[in-house]
């Protein structure tokens, strides 16, 4: 890793941090969905992959006891560090907060009772070896849960944005729907194909819509050039009148999401998946 993505690493990291509660009530119905399907007992083990600063993975703490542990990690160091200091402010001590990387997973076989992540496997680019290292460090009919974006012509909140980018000739990031890519998991199809080849069953999949509010345009991109990684290196290197003309761009795009009161309403498209280890 270079110094220079490290450094972006950071700071995408603290800006999760800054906006982890907004972030994490902006989906916190998938969330639920989530735990729910994962069903956590107490004194059960817990793995959350690609955690962020840990408020899914909260939940599950709060379900699995004094006596149970969450495992909450993710690959980058930033995001850990939040995550452990999420849990102490919580009061949470069965926490424990690690870097884990999905595609190699730093756990013995058989060693958690469940596995879950909100918006992370997505963004893995080995995504069939993620499957199969949940698959092994999951007891034989224990759970996997997570949630993922659904197709990106039902989540206009990103689109627009990445839209208005591409009109000025950025690009951000590869393909969207390419292994990585933050469409990458969008259809029921491909869920239950990654799942059953790595040796999951009883596959569930749930569409769980939503919203994305902002206060303004200007907020609407302030936060997603602060959080999301290929949005935020691109605003990065634009001066103050390369970010307004994309603004100029954006505005007329998002116009038809504007809301009575002022402000904005974008929709969003997950899909919370789960399935039992065969």
């Amino acid at each position: 890793m270079t110094e220079e993505s490290t450094f972006a690493g950071d700071e995408i990291a603290a800006a999760w941090e800054r906006h982890r509660t907004r972030l994490f009530e902006g989906q916190r119905d998938l969330s639920e969905w989530i735990v729910r399907h994962l069903e956590p007992h107490p004194g059960q083990t817990i793995l959350e992959l690609c955690a962020g600063p840990g408020e899914t993975g909260f939940l599950a703490a709060e379900r699995i006891g004094p006596d149970g542990k969450l495992i909450s990690s993710d690959l980058n160091e930033g995001m850990v560090a939040a995550a452990r200091r999420g849990a102490a402010e919580r009061g949470l001590t069965n926490v424990e907060c690690r870097v884990i990387n999905a595609q190699q997973i730093d756990l013995p076989e058989g060693s958690v009772d469940g596995v879950l992540s909100r918006f992370g496997l997505m963004l893995v680019p080995e995504r069939d070896t993620a499957f199969t290292e949940c698959r092994r460090v999951v007891r034989a009919g224990g759970r996997l849960a997570y949630g993922v974006w659904g197709p990106l012509d039902r989540n206009p909140w990103l689109t627009q944005l990445v839209g208005a980018l591409l009109q000025h000739g950025h690009t951000p990031g590869g393909d969207p729907s390419g292994p990585g890519g933050v469409f990458s998991l969008a259809t029921p199809e491909i869920n239950r194909h990654v799942l059953e080849e790595a040796g999951f069953t009883d596959v569930e999949i749930e569409e769980v819509p939503g919203a994305q509010r902002y206060d303004s345009i200007d907020e609407y991109w302030d936060l997603q050039t602060e959080i999301a990684g290929p949005i935020s290196g691109i605003a990065r290197s634009l001066d103050a009148e390369g970010q307004a003309a994309i603004k100029a761009t954006l505005t007329p795009m998002v116009e038809p999401y504007l809301v009575e009161g002022g402000g904005l309403e974008l929709p969003s498209l997950a899909l919370g998946v789960a399935a039992r280890a065969g």
